[in-house]
């Protein structure tokens, strides 16, 4: 797991430091403030490779100057248990990054879910570096498009292609016909990961799509019956990839430990871009816990040394569903938040929030991880300020100008309608000048 890292000169804040919980930490802040930025700094730190590939390296901005030497500083906990530091340093004229020598602790299996539908996966059986390297061609991460978790993904040309990964749609119609652990994982972890019991996620029977495609495609059985899973909507897509990766890098991690005569690890970080993305509210309420009884129960049996997830969100819901289960000594909640620096100018303000239970989701939207005044919409609380402030200007309804209450409350009636619970607060006082209205008559 990776316990702190810190960045100089790069990415939005010109200096952060983050001491990561060693179970669960969820990152919140606006588009655009650097929690995706984030996340990719902690795949490099844990991995010490860039996700996505070598283009998504982090580049200083043209301004930086020379004196001010851009830097990743982390600390991660290996198979050793004990914490191990490191620096890597961006050099101006090789526009590379250069950490020390010496091989960085080992980690665990590490998966990266992006919000683009990709997915990074650093297995340490067979991704580390092992003394016999020069005899094997080792990738440096498995790096899946939305299309290669679907379709399978290879390395190289000709006769030194390696598959790398057979894909969903390959694997689990040839797990279905071995009849193997793989499709019984796959279907508990979908089972877990369904939002209620009346919607049960399930792998059906094979069906051929297009004459053009002579694989059977899965299907999914949906409550109105099977629906390939190469048509099924976006929601349903990222939780089928996702728990088809889970599935395919922890079953291939532990063939790729058995050739080696090595023990399985026992440590798993997930890294997860906007954990809600295409997810309904309801799925949203649960998916979070769901997924960490998925990784310590089903693929790690409760025998695990490390489990720890690093999450972004924009979803209140997300943040309410972890309040029953929220451990103050294993898990943290940061916040990334617009403010004025000391020269008036704005700047990116990254630090930790004290997580407090706040029950309903509108609660969550008004607390420091979202800043908002409220749950409604903005013509809502425009028209509810107006209100307030014209029963503040004319506290007897009596003398209040009557065109102007009739504006208001043309303007309440079309923000929140008539039964909202803020109508009580300015119905009495419409009501009064209303009857004085009808007595002026």
């Amino acid at each position: 797991m990776i316990s702190k890292l810190t960045l100089h000169h790069i990415g939005p804040v010109p200096d952060l430091t983050a001491e990561f919980g060693e179970r669960l930490n969820i990152i919140t802040g606006d588009n655009g403030f650097g929690k995706t930025f984030l996340l990719d700094a902690c795949w490099y730190a844990l991995t010490r490779t860039w996700a996505g590939g070598d283009k998504q390296a982090f580049y200083p901005a043209a301004d930086t100057p020379k004196s001010s030497v851009p830097a990743i500083e982390y600390t991660v906990v290996g198979k050793t248990g004990k914490p191990a530091g490191n620096r890597s340093e961006f050099q101006f004229k090789s526009q590379t990054w250069t950490p020390k020598q010496a091989r960085p602790a080992m980690p665990g299996l590490v998966i990266y879910a992006r919000i683009d539908g990709g997915f990074s996966v650093w297995d340490p059986a067979r991704n580390y570096w092992h003394d016999d390297d020069s005899t094997l061609r080792r990738p440096d991460a498995y790096h899946f498009t939305n299309d290669h978790v679907w379709n399978g993904l290879e390395q190289g040309e000709g006769s030194r292609k390696d598959y790398l990964c057979n894909g969903l749609i390959r694997d689990v119609d040839s797990w279905h016909a071995k009849g193997n652990g793989s499709i019984s994982l796959l279907q508990k972890v979908l089972k877990a990961l369904s939002p209620n019991e009346s919607e049960r996620l399930k792998i059906g029977e094979s069906v051929r799509v297009r004459v053009a495609d002579v694989r059977d495609t899965p299907t999914l059985e949906m409550p109105y019956g099977p629906v390939p899973v190469t048509q099924t909507a976006a929601g349903m897509r990222r939780v089928l990839g996702l728990a088809y990766l889970l599935v395919w890098a922890w079953e291939e991690h532990q063939k790729a430990a058995q050739l080696q005569k090595e023990a399985p690890t026992n440590r798993i970080v997930l890294l997860f871009d906007e954990i809600e993305a295409h997810l309904h509210p309801k799925w949203q309420r649960v998916f979070l816990p769901a997924l960490l009884k998925v990784i310590d129960g089903l693929l790690l049996k409760g025998k695990a040394k490390s489990v720890q997830f690093i999450v972004t969100t924009h979803a209140p819901l997300v943040l309410g569903s972890v309040e029953s289960t929220w451990d103050e000594t294993k898990d943290q909640l940061y916040d990334f938040d617009l403010i004025k620096g000391a020269d008036g100018k704005p700047m990116i303000y990254f630090s930790e929030l004290d997580f407090a239970k706040h029950g309903s989701a509108e609660n969550w939207l008004e607390s420091a991880s979202f800043d908002l005044h409220s749950g409604y919409a903005p013509d809502a609380e425009k028209a509810m300020e107006r209100a307030d402030a014209f029963m503040l200007e004319h506290p007897d309804p009596n003398d209040a100008p009557l065109k102007e209450v009739e504006a208001v409350h043309r303007e309440l009636l079309k923000a929140l309608g008539g039964d909202d619970e803020y109508m009580p607060y300015w119905l009495p006082y419409y009501d009064r000048r209303s009857k004085k209205k009808g007595e002026e008559k």
